[in-house]
């Protein structure tokens, strides 16, 4: 808080002051007191109303600075109101019980919010369960007649099946830590379950796996990285050139290990490859390939960044695409020899 504001803030009380000085010097001076008197009570006043300003301003300036400065201090802004000190002043109290009264009704409000989203999420995933199941008869009911076309219905339902589980996988990824399980693993089991989990379209696609260097061990939640793996997978056969070509590759450094998943389709335009992680961006692929959702790769990055890993991608048109999922060291585990 400025000087300068706090004085043009009061100009109407220090003009009113000034008013005052001049008609009692003049009272005075009409009942013929002493102008030294008049002078020396002026002088009185004066110093009485400057040093009332300036004690005024010192004492609102430092609570003000102090608010402010606990204010930027604060990663959860909405803290701000349980933590500041009540102030002697009364404009100040006044402010302060506007702010708990409004902390309150924020609170209400977040939990109302919380309460319908988490009601919301659940019956999303009760409907994902439920959904299953009919998705499972279909496909035993074509298992028992094949044809061409219980074939290619059940090509479908493999899609509807891909996006359901994308759906109950988004619910769960607001509230991963209630369904997180850290467990010792390795890059093979992950990639293995994934691949066998696409495995009708990666053949569809005429795709062929090739893996390297994936007896590493890690410590990981199993599920949610095969899922990860997996939205790569239908990526990397979404956008084939045919003739499918996925790599999988694992790296081992000293601050934890890599898994790199390479394909040979049609890649990203570099001007692409800094948002393809946004929720909803589809980039130039999407516009030519209208089943693109933006959401797979954007779940990768959330559930990734939720469970302190690193994902990245690197691509060029025509030559395909790498995606790099980078486990730290605190979920890499070294066999000992």
């Amino acid at each position: 808080m400025k000087l300068t504001d706090y004085l043009l803030d009061r100009i109407f009380s220090i003009i009113a002051f000034f008013t005052a000085v001049i008609f009692s010097a003049g009272i005075l001076w009409i009942v013929e007191l002493r102008n030294e008197f008049i002078v020396l009570v002026e002088v009185i006043f004066c110093i009485s109303f400057l040093l009332s300003l300036l004690w005024d301003y010192a004492r609102k300036r430092k609570y003000y600075h102090a608010l402010w400065t606990l204010f930027d201090k604060l990663d959860d802004k909405t803290l701000l109101a349980e933590l500041v000190e009540k102030p002697g002043f009364l404009d100040g109290k006044l402010l302060f019980q506007i702010l708990r009264h409004t902390n309150k009704h924020m609170n209400d409000k977040l939990a109302e919010a919380y309460a319908a989203n988490q009601e919301y999420r659940e019956y999303v995933e009760m409907w994902v369960h439920e959904i299953k199941t009919p998705i499972t008869s279909a496909h035993l009911i074509i298992e028992n007649d094949k044809n061409i076309s219980t074939i290619r219905i059940d090509d479908e339902l493999n899609k509807i099946d891909h996006f359901v589980e994308q759906a109950l996988f988004y619910a769960r990824s607001t509230a991963l830590e209630k369904d997180f399980k850290i467990e010792k693993t390795t890059l093979k089991v992950l990639v293995h379950e994934a691949v066998k989990n696409y495995s009708k379209q990666i053949i569809t696609a005429g795709g062929k796996p090739v893996f390297e260097n994936l007896d590493i061990p890690v410590f990981a939640d199993r599920k949610w990285c095969v899922f990860i793996v997996g939205q790569i997978i239908a990526n990397s056969v979404k956008y084939t050139n045919g003739g499918l070509l996925l790599t999988f590759e694992g790296t081992a450094f000293d601050g934890g290990c890599c898994l790199s998943i390479s394909d040979n389709g049609i890649g990203i335009a570099a001007a692409d490859i800094p948002r393809i992680f946004d929720k909803g961006f589809t980039g130039e692929n999407g516009r030519k390939y209208k089943k693109s959702t933006g959401i797979g790769l954007y779940l990768c990055r959330k559930l990734c960044d939720k469970m302190n890993m690193e994902i990245s991608a690197a691509s060029n048109l025509q030559c395909g695409t790498t995606i790099k999922i980078t486990f730290p060291k605190d979920h890499f585990y070294f066999e000992q020899a």
